[in-house]
């Protein structure tokens, strides 16, 4: 099976939308150390099947975007607040976007 898989994928493109670093979460942080990631450190998450899901974060805190991204911290936090700087519609339409994948 898996040498069908590969060659059904090999050479194709796709966009995780995600960096898969380890990041410093500031309060989001879950305590857990492993590895290189301390007690405040995550590994981003990809952002592909985020239509399908109904509550958000690592530990499902935020029920809808909009709160999930509010509650971003540390390294997110400027993010965040970028988010809150646009317009009413500019961040509908972030969230709209966010809704395709």
């Amino acid at each position: 099976m898996s040498s069908t898989v590969n060659q059904a994928l090999a050479q194709q493109t796709f966009h995780p939308y995600g960096d898969f670093l380890l990041h410093n979460m500031g309060a989001l942080g879950d305590g857990i150390t492993s590895g290189a990631a301390g007690p405040m450190m995550m590994r981003t998450a990809p952002l592909w099947g985020l239509r399908a899901k109904s509550i958000f974060l690592h530990d499902g805190r935020a029920a809808d975007l909009p709160t999930a991204i509010s509650l971003h911290d540390g390294q997110g936090r400027a993010a965040a607040q970028a988010f809150h700087s646009l317009s009413p519609g500019q961040q509908q339409d972030v969230v709209n976007f966010l809704d395709t994948l």
